[in-house]
Protein backbone atom coordinates (compact mmCIF):
# COMPACT_ATOMS: atom_id res chain seq x y z
CA UNK A 1 0.00 0.00 0.00
CA UNK A 2 1.14 3.59 -0.63
CA UNK A 3 2.98 5.00 2.43
CA UNK A 4 1.15 8.31 1.87
CA UNK A 5 -2.14 6.53 2.51
CA UNK A 6 -0.78 5.13 5.79
CA UNK A 7 0.18 8.60 7.01
CA UNK A 8 -3.07 10.12 5.73
CA UNK A 9 -4.97 7.56 7.78
CA UNK A 10 -2.93 8.37 10.89
CA UNK A 11 -3.46 12.09 10.27
CA UNK A 12 -7.22 11.57 9.84
CA UNK A 13 -7.20 12.82 6.27
CA UNK A 14 -9.09 9.89 4.72
CA UNK A 15 -12.80 10.04 4.00
CA UNK A 16 -15.16 7.80 5.96
CA UNK A 17 -15.41 5.31 3.09
CA UNK A 18 -11.64 5.26 2.54
CA UNK A 19 -11.03 4.84 6.27
CA UNK A 20 -13.50 1.94 6.52
CA UNK A 21 -11.99 0.21 3.47
CA UNK A 22 -8.47 0.72 4.84
CA UNK A 23 -9.36 -0.75 8.26
CA UNK A 24 -11.04 -3.76 6.64
CA UNK A 25 -7.92 -4.44 4.55
CA UNK A 26 -5.71 -3.93 7.62
CA UNK A 27 -7.56 -6.71 9.46
CA UNK A 28 -7.00 -9.20 6.62
CA UNK A 29 -3.46 -8.38 5.42
CA UNK A 30 -0.53 -9.35 7.75
CA UNK A 31 1.98 -7.49 5.53
CA UNK A 32 -0.08 -4.31 5.73
CA UNK A 33 -0.21 -4.71 9.52
CA UNK A 34 3.62 -4.72 9.63
CA UNK A 35 3.83 -1.62 7.41
CA UNK A 36 1.18 0.12 9.49
CA UNK A 37 3.06 -0.62 12.74
CA UNK A 38 6.23 1.00 11.33
CA UNK A 39 4.30 3.99 10.01
CA UNK A 40 2.56 4.46 13.36
CA UNK A 41 5.90 4.50 15.24
CA UNK A 42 7.24 7.11 12.82
CA UNK A 43 4.04 9.14 13.14
CA UNK A 44 4.14 8.98 16.94
CA UNK A 45 7.72 10.27 16.99
CA UNK A 46 6.79 13.08 14.65
CA UNK A 47 3.60 13.95 16.60
CA UNK A 48 4.74 13.53 20.23
CA UNK A 49 5.30 16.14 22.98
CA UNK A 50 7.52 18.16 20.66
CA UNK A 51 4.58 18.80 18.27
CA UNK A 52 3.79 22.23 19.76
CA UNK A 53 7.42 23.30 19.46
CA UNK A 54 7.55 22.21 15.85
CA UNK A 55 4.39 24.14 15.04
CA UNK A 56 5.89 27.33 16.45
CA UNK A 57 9.11 26.94 14.47
CA UNK A 58 9.68 28.93 11.27
CA UNK A 59 8.87 27.67 7.77
CA UNK A 60 12.34 26.17 7.35
CA UNK A 61 11.75 23.80 10.24
CA UNK A 62 8.42 22.80 8.71
CA UNK A 63 10.15 21.93 5.46
CA UNK A 64 12.63 19.84 7.44
CA UNK A 65 9.77 17.92 9.02
CA UNK A 66 8.29 17.27 5.58
CA UNK A 67 11.68 16.04 4.38
CA UNK A 68 11.88 13.57 7.29
CA UNK A 69 8.40 12.35 6.46
CA UNK A 70 9.34 11.82 2.83
CA UNK A 71 12.44 9.87 3.86
CA UNK A 72 10.29 7.65 6.06
CA UNK A 73 7.86 7.12 3.19
CA UNK A 74 10.73 5.97 0.98
CA UNK A 75 11.89 3.67 3.79
CA UNK A 76 8.45 2.03 3.99
CA UNK A 77 8.33 1.72 0.21
CA UNK A 78 11.69 -0.11 0.21
CA UNK A 79 10.44 -2.52 2.87
CA UNK A 80 7.38 -3.28 0.75
CA UNK A 81 9.47 -3.80 -2.41
CA UNK A 82 11.87 -6.15 -0.58
CA UNK A 83 8.96 -8.17 0.73
CA UNK A 84 7.41 -8.51 -2.73
CA UNK A 85 10.75 -9.52 -4.26
CA UNK A 86 11.25 -12.11 -1.52
CA UNK A 87 7.87 -13.68 -2.25
CA UNK A 88 8.64 -13.75 -5.99
CA UNK A 89 12.06 -15.38 -5.48
CA UNK A 90 10.64 -18.04 -3.15
CA UNK A 91 7.89 -18.78 -5.68
CA UNK A 92 10.43 -19.19 -8.49
CA UNK A 93 12.58 -21.53 -6.38
CA UNK A 94 9.60 -23.70 -5.50
CA UNK A 95 8.53 -23.82 -9.14
CA UNK A 96 12.02 -24.92 -10.24
CA UNK A 97 12.10 -27.58 -7.51
CA UNK A 98 8.74 -29.02 -8.63
CA UNK A 99 9.88 -29.01 -12.27
CA UNK A 100 13.12 -30.84 -11.38
CA UNK A 101 11.22 -33.49 -9.39
CA UNK A 102 8.78 -34.03 -12.27
CA UNK A 103 11.63 -34.32 -14.79
CA UNK A 104 13.47 -36.87 -12.60
CA UNK A 105 10.33 -39.00 -12.28
CA UNK A 106 9.81 -38.90 -16.07
CA UNK A 107 13.42 -39.99 -16.63
CA UNK A 108 12.97 -42.95 -14.26
CA UNK A 109 9.83 -44.04 -16.11
CA UNK A 110 11.59 -43.73 -19.49
CA UNK A 111 14.52 -45.86 -18.27
CA UNK A 112 12.17 -48.53 -16.87
CA UNK A 113 10.23 -48.67 -20.15
CA UNK A 114 13.44 -48.88 -22.18
CA UNK A 115 14.73 -51.75 -20.04
CA UNK A 116 11.44 -53.62 -20.39
CA UNK A 117 11.48 -53.22 -24.19
CA UNK A 118 15.12 -54.30 -24.33
CA UNK A 119 14.39 -57.43 -22.31
CA UNK A 120 11.45 -58.27 -24.57
CA UNK A 121 13.41 -57.81 -27.78
CA UNK A 122 16.55 -59.60 -26.57
CA UNK A 123 14.88 -63.03 -26.78
CA UNK A 124 13.35 -64.85 -29.81
CA UNK A 125 9.68 -64.66 -30.72
CA UNK A 126 7.26 -67.14 -29.09
CA UNK A 127 6.61 -69.03 -32.31
CA UNK A 128 10.13 -70.47 -32.34
CA UNK A 129 9.88 -72.50 -29.12
CA UNK A 130 7.41 -74.79 -27.36
CA UNK A 131 5.29 -73.23 -24.62
CA UNK A 132 5.34 -74.49 -21.04
CA UNK A 133 2.26 -73.52 -19.01
CA UNK A 134 2.13 -72.89 -15.26
CA UNK A 135 -1.26 -72.19 -13.67
CA UNK A 136 -1.09 -70.31 -10.35
CA UNK A 137 -3.49 -68.78 -7.86
CA UNK A 138 -4.60 -65.23 -8.52
CA UNK A 139 -2.03 -62.77 -7.22
CA UNK A 140 0.84 -65.29 -7.35
CA UNK A 141 2.06 -64.50 -10.87
CA UNK A 142 4.91 -62.22 -9.84
CA UNK A 143 6.12 -64.57 -7.12
CA UNK A 144 6.13 -67.49 -9.58
CA UNK A 145 8.00 -65.45 -12.18
CA UNK A 146 10.64 -64.64 -9.57
CA UNK A 147 11.02 -68.37 -8.82
CA UNK A 148 11.44 -69.08 -12.54
CA UNK A 149 14.22 -66.50 -12.68
CA UNK A 150 15.99 -68.04 -9.68
CA UNK A 151 15.73 -71.53 -11.19
CA UNK A 152 17.21 -70.27 -14.48
CA UNK A 153 20.15 -68.73 -12.62
CA UNK A 154 20.79 -71.98 -10.74
CA UNK A 155 20.86 -73.76 -14.11
CA UNK A 156 23.48 -71.29 -15.35
CA UNK A 157 21.13 -69.19 -17.47
CA UNK A 158 18.66 -66.32 -17.16
CA UNK A 159 14.98 -65.48 -17.58
CA UNK A 160 13.13 -62.32 -18.62
CA UNK A 161 9.51 -61.29 -18.21
CA UNK A 162 7.78 -60.44 -21.50
CA UNK A 163 4.21 -59.52 -22.39
CA UNK A 164 1.22 -59.72 -20.07
CA UNK A 165 -2.33 -60.03 -21.40
CA UNK A 166 -5.62 -61.78 -20.63
CA UNK A 167 -3.94 -65.14 -21.35
CA UNK A 168 -1.26 -64.69 -18.71
CA UNK A 169 2.36 -63.53 -18.60
CA UNK A 170 5.09 -64.77 -20.91
CA UNK A 171 8.55 -65.52 -19.56
CA UNK A 172 11.51 -66.46 -21.75
CA UNK A 173 14.39 -68.44 -20.30
CA UNK A 174 17.78 -69.28 -21.78
CA UNK A 175 19.83 -72.00 -20.11
CA UNK A 176 22.80 -74.15 -21.16
CA UNK A 177 21.72 -77.33 -22.96
CA UNK A 178 23.51 -79.43 -20.34
CA UNK A 179 21.24 -78.00 -17.63
CA UNK A 180 17.98 -77.77 -19.60
CA UNK A 181 16.54 -80.89 -17.95
CA UNK A 182 17.45 -79.53 -14.49
CA UNK A 183 15.55 -76.32 -15.31
CA UNK A 184 12.50 -78.17 -16.67
CA UNK A 185 12.37 -80.33 -13.53
CA UNK A 186 12.34 -77.18 -11.42
CA UNK A 187 9.44 -75.83 -13.50
CA UNK A 188 7.47 -79.04 -12.88
CA UNK A 189 7.88 -78.43 -9.15
CA UNK A 190 6.23 -75.05 -9.65
CA UNK A 191 3.25 -76.79 -11.29
CA UNK A 192 4.38 -76.58 -14.91
CA UNK A 193 2.74 -78.71 -17.60
CA UNK A 194 5.35 -79.67 -20.19
CA UNK A 195 4.22 -80.11 -23.82
CA UNK A 196 3.72 -83.76 -24.86
CA UNK A 197 6.04 -83.36 -27.84
CA UNK A 198 8.69 -80.70 -27.71
CA UNK A 199 11.28 -79.43 -30.11
CA UNK A 200 14.61 -81.13 -29.39
CA UNK A 201 17.22 -79.01 -27.70
CA UNK A 202 20.25 -78.06 -29.79
CA UNK A 203 23.30 -80.29 -29.57
CA UNK A 204 25.28 -77.56 -27.84
CA UNK A 205 24.97 -73.99 -26.68
CA UNK A 206 21.81 -72.74 -24.99
CA UNK A 207 18.21 -73.92 -25.00
CA UNK A 208 15.39 -71.37 -25.26
CA UNK A 209 12.19 -72.04 -23.27
CA UNK A 210 8.94 -70.11 -23.34
CA UNK A 211 6.86 -70.25 -20.16
CA UNK A 212 3.35 -68.82 -19.77
CA UNK A 213 2.22 -68.09 -16.21
CA UNK A 214 -1.59 -68.21 -16.13
CA UNK A 215 -3.72 -66.98 -13.17
CA UNK A 216 -6.27 -69.55 -12.06
CA UNK A 217 -9.88 -68.44 -12.58
CA UNK A 218 -11.74 -68.04 -9.30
Amino acid sequence: MSPDKLFNYLDGKLSADEREKFEDELLRDPQLQKEFAIARKIHDRMSGPEREVILEEPAGASRGRQMIRRVMIVFLALIFINTVLGVVVIGMMESKKRAATKEAEKNRQDVALALQKAAASALPTPSLVDEIKITVAAGQQDATIDKIGEAAKKAGGSAAKNLTNENGTLVFAEVPVDHAKQFRDALVQFGAVLPESSTPDPASGNAILQIRVIPRAE
